[in-house]
């Protein structure tokens, strides 16, 4: 037999196999000071007179119906498309119907083609696809049932689309003063989350989960901290530390630690769309985006307070600084509005800056409000309170920015400022201004000695160049200036111009106009970092709670508007956001207050009856069962071989220029590298390959929440990448290395991948399978020692690919 057809039917033998064996089986804390004298921000909200109250189907109506109505079917059946002639916009549209006659029968929702559709009885179910959920079929249900009323949105004088109704909406409520209500099994509670969610499962007759064993609570905390495993040693000491805090002294030392800053830097740059390219038309190489990705890493390894990240990031250059180094910080910092896409070779250089402005409100306001506020850009936005003049309040705020460079030629350039001293600064400009200068002039002269004189003067000069400035990627302030509208988006035509200031919504009337002579980023920041800005906090406490159990209290942690979910635990929610804001807006206090509850340390045990009354988990009766993200799965296969390089900061495509892909489309960035996977570049159009398979984020865009897919090529590629295939090997070497003893090796390499010891009969099928194994490939390889290697590699590589290894519990 042939030595390539041999290994392969070798191999798929070793796969089929193990296939049974898987399946059975810098953080030092910022010390808190007191905030720094600010001027008073503009009331986040001041208290309106409250509407006149809705009746319980109006309510339903704009609560449960309207949004269902908006979000699945005006695409086909609304103002400019009608399916079927049919649209479902208005109560009158839905009594004349369409093809089949009248969509509704007020009173009589069995009767009715829309319920009898959504209900997916007869020919015809909508939407095509995903049917809706049971509540929400139920509410249209009710709705039609009720009379199907259609309450007209009454309008405020000059409020554009801000009604009683939206002011009513629970995002946009002072965050309420809540205490953790009584239960009744008081000794299954450890701290006040607990209460909240004992609260809702007691009332709804569920039970919790049991509580999770020692060793999948420690590689649980361990994944969610720090992003990787945990070692034998450390399982190890957790298991033998039966002190009351021993739970707790495992979460301060992760919180501790500086891979704690990688692993949570990681899910905000999803949310600051963070990539080390600009993607779009010209895909330029972005070589001074990793200093605000490694900004963003002390930040969280420093536990820098929530409200000055916002507002570093937003307006880092206006504020105030203690000295050169923090001044360079701040300036880092505002490259979170300048890494987002664009398209440089715009010929339409108006459009280009409009562009750019209307990214940066997008990626502010879905960052840190949950607010789809660039919806409003052509039009009044369509189901939120957010008119077309709010958005361009604010787009002059950042149209007063510098951001791009749109008068330098065909391809724009964006923003880039010093990191040194201003006198440092003036020497390196004063020599690039003579070397242009000596440039010019070559080109200019048209006698070969003067060429050669002025040739010679040059490389005199670049002798004695001093050394090129550190640069970051960073906005500063341009010419202040309100903003007009631009009549459906267009730059061609103009309308009112709109003063600088905030969003209607949260104020009684229209808001005042900034007093100020700069762009307005400061005021927008402190108005945005204000404690009582009722958003804010609740935002970012959502996305935590998501990150550590797998849903969000608010399941659209982008969208706190209309369209987006109610809270499953408002008062949670709200108990939580004021904790943050009065603990100085720690991160670090609110996970270790979230991670030392009882519900955090449930099992993913399943119980029939609380399934069977709650498929979602939305009352958390259990911990939810996740996949690993990318970053996690490749550091944990880097960190069980013994490969993982720690070293923190700078790499990426540091210092490199030019065009991200080649002209054969080709990424030019290396992923060889073994560092942890936030070092690894992010190319805009060409993500790494690896990344792509797992479900990675659009790195052009605001993401909160990462989807998981389950589809063959993960397995595939767990199965045929170079790199698992390299790390198997390397595994299995360090295996050999550091332990004597086929059954030692087979525990350690268990404690490695899964953090436990083998099962007694999957340690029988794995010395099993390393003997037939070996056995035959002694056709192949004579060598008894590089069969034994080969035979590991492949344990380790089936280790890799197991679901265990893959999930968290």
């Amino acid at each position: 037999m042939r030595r390539s057809t041999l290994l392969w039917v070798v191999g798929i033998f070793g796969w089929t196999t193990l296939a049974a064996l898987a399946a059975t089986g810098g953080g030092r804390t910022a010390p808190r000071r007191p905030p720094a004298a600010r001027p008073a921000p503009p009331p986040p909200r001041s208290k309106p007179a409250p509407p006149p109250p809705l009746g319980p189907v109006e309510e339903l109506f704009e609560t449960k119906v309207r949004p269902v109505l908006f979000a699945q079917c005006l695409g086909c059946h609304g103002e400019t498309r009608q399916t079927a002639g049919l649209r479902l916009d208005s109560r009158e549209a839905m009594l004349k119907g369409g093809q089949r006659g009248p969509a509704i029968v007020p009173g009589k929702p069995d009767d009715s083609l829309l319920v009898r559709a959504i209900r997916h009885v007869g020919d015809v179910r909508m939407p095509p696809g995903q049917r809706l959920k049971p509540e929400e079929i139920e509410a249209i249900a009710a709705w039609i049932a009720a009379g199907a009323p259609w309450p007209a949105a009454p309008q405020a004088a000059n409020a554009g689309p801000v009604t009683p109704l939206h002011r009513r909406h629970w995002a946009f409520q002072p965050i309420r003063r809540v205490a953790p209500p009584p239960v009744r099994n008081r000794a299954w509670v450890r701290n006040e989350i607990d209460r909240f969610i004992l609260a809702e499962l007691e009332k709804r007759g569920l039970s919790p989960a049991p509580p999770a064993d020692r060793r999948t609570l420690i590689r649980r905390a361990t994944l969610d901290l720090t992003g990787l495993p945990p070692t034998p040693q450390e399982v190890a000491a957790f298991l033998a530390d039966r002190s009351p805090d021993a739970w707790e002294k495992v979460i301060d030392r992760l919180l501790a630690s500086p891979q704690y800053g990688e692993r949570w830097a990681r899910h905000w740059l999803d949310v600051a769309r963070y990539a080390d390219t600009n993607g779009q038309d010209e895909n330029l190489i972005f070589g001074n985006a990793w200093r605000y990705r490694d900004y963003v890493i002390r930040a969280f390894n420093q536990d820098k307070p929530y409200d000055q990240f916002i507002r570093e990031q937003i307006a880092g250059d206006l504020l105030p600084a203690a000295s050169e180094e923090e001044r360079y910080e701040r300036l880092v910092a505002t490259g979170f509005l300048v890494i987002g896409p664009k398209v440089l070779a715009e010929p339409d250089k108006p459009k280009l800056v409009m562009d750019v402005v209307d990214e940066q409100i997008d990626v502010t306001t879905r960052a840190f409000l949950g607010l789809t506020v660039s919806c409003a850009r052509c039009h009044d936005h369509k189901f939120d309170p957010i008119p077309t003049r709010d958005y361009y309040a604010l787009a002059g705020i950042f149209k007063s920015t510098v951001t791009i460079h749109s008068d330098q030629g065909i391809v724009s350039r964006w923003n880039e400022r010093p990191l040194a001293p201003p006198e440092v600064v003036a020497v390196r400009r004063r020599y690039e201004a003579q070397a242009r200068e000596l440039r010019e002039r070559m080109n200019r002269a048209r006698d070969a000695a003067e060429k050669m004189r002025l040739a010679a003067e040059l490389r005199a000069l670049d002798e004695q160049a001093p050394p090129p400035l550190p640069m970051a990627m960073a906005v500063e302030e341009g010419k202040a200036q309100d903003c007009p509208i631009h009549l459906r988006g267009s730059t061609l035509n103009l309308g009112e111009v709109v003063p600088r200031r905030f969003l209607s919504i949260f104020y009684p009337s229209e808001p005042p106009p900034l007093k100020t002579r700069e762009s307005g980023r400061r005021e927008l920041a402190e108005w945005i970092a204000s404690a009582d800005h009722p958003l804010t906090a609740r935002v970012m406490v959502n996305r935590i709670w998501l990150h550590l159990m797998g849903r969000g209290l608010v399941d659209t942690p982008d969208n706190f508007g209309f369209l987006g979910e109610r809270p499953s635990h408002p008062a949670l929610l709200d108990y939580l956001a004021r904790r943050f804001v009065a603990d100085g807006w720690s991160v670090k206090r609110l996970i270790r207050r979230i991670v030392l509850s009882r519900v955090y340390q449930l099992s993913t045990a399943d119980q029939p009856a609380a399934r069977a009354r709650d498929p979602d988990n939305r009352w958390y009766w259990r911990a939810n069962r996740r996949r690993l993200e990318v970053e996690a799965i490749r550091d944990a296969i880097l960190a069980a071989s013994g490969q993982l390089d720690r070293t923190m900061g700078g790499l990426g495509l540091a210092g490199q220029s030019g065009y991200a892909t080649n002209d054969q489309s080709r990424d030019v960035a290396r992923y060889d590298s073994h560092r942890r996977s936030v070092y690894l570049p992010v190319v805009r159009n060409a993500v790494y390959d690896m990344f792509q398979v797992f479900d990675f984020v659009d790195p052009s865009v605001v993401s909160a929440r990462r989807a998981t897919t389950t589809v063959a090529p993960q397995a595939l590629f767990l199965m045929n990448s170079p790199f698992v295939i390299a790390q198997a090997r390397q595994m299995a070497e360090r295996l050999m290395r550091e332990v004597d003893g086929e059954g030692a090796r087979v525990e350690r390499a268990y404690l490695l991948t899964l953090g436990r010891p083998p099962r007694p009969v999957e340690a029988a099928r794995t010395l099993d399978f390393l003997a037939r194994y070996a056995a035959e490939l002694a056709a192949v390889e004579p060598d008894p020692v590089a069969r034994r290697r080969q035979a590991w590699a492949a344990v380790c590589q089936a280790l890799f690919a197991s679901n265990e290894f893959v999930y968290r519990d």
